[in-house]
């Protein structure tokens, strides 16, 4: 079935898909993507992974149907103590960032989103293996995001101020891909 999302793969951004007409609704995210995704990616600032319309799917989709970015961060122990349920030592802990994460309005409804977000939970788990890891973040900027993310058991771990830095543990990214995610 061509709307299958398990039909889906991501790639490393091209440097040509930065001008494929991606928009997805939410200027500082295509924004992001036209100007600054592959420069970044080249410098090492952070890696971008686009999902792109196979030749069998529908021709009346974009090119490059969404995107995600991701680099490595620290988070305050502190403020991830609760979400791992033990006691961490009292220095910053490393972390991935999942730095932006974008589905082109012409696509939404395809659950392409949470595609995207399980291919970046794989390749937070495989980079977890080589570099310390303790959990993936990301910064919810509404709250339809962070209902995004609450959905696939991340914990909002600063809520006082937009965007809202929520934590998913790498043992549940663990426990979630075994179980198939």
């Amino acid at each position: 079935m061509a709307d299958d999302p398990s039909n889906y793969a991501t790639s490393p951004m091209e440097p040509a898909d930065a001008s494929s007409g991606f928009r997805s609704g939410t200027h500082p995210l295509d924004d992001y993507f036209r100007r600054h995704a592959a420069p970044n990616d080249a410098l090492g600032i952070g890696r971008a992974y686009v999902l792109r319309r196979a030749p069998e799917q529908d021709q009346t989709l974009p090119t490059v149907l969404g995107y995600y970015t991701l680099s490595m961060a620290f988070v305050a122990s502190s403020d991830i103590a609760e979400a791992i349920e033990r006691k961490l030592p009292k220095y910053p802990l490393p972390v991935a960032l999942i730095g932006r994460l974008a589905v082109d309005e012409r696509a939404r409804g395809r659950r392409l989103g949470e595609r995207l977000l399980v291919d970046a939970l794989h390749r937070i788990a495989d980079a977890a293996e080589i570099v310390g890891c303790v959990g993936a973040i990301v910064d919810a900027k509404t709250e339809a995001a962070e209902a995004f993310y609450v959905k696939y058991d991340f914990k909002t771990i600063q809520a006082d101020a937009w965007p809202r830095r929520m934590f998913l543990p790498m043992q549940t990214i663990r426990a979630a891909l075994d179980e198939g995610g």
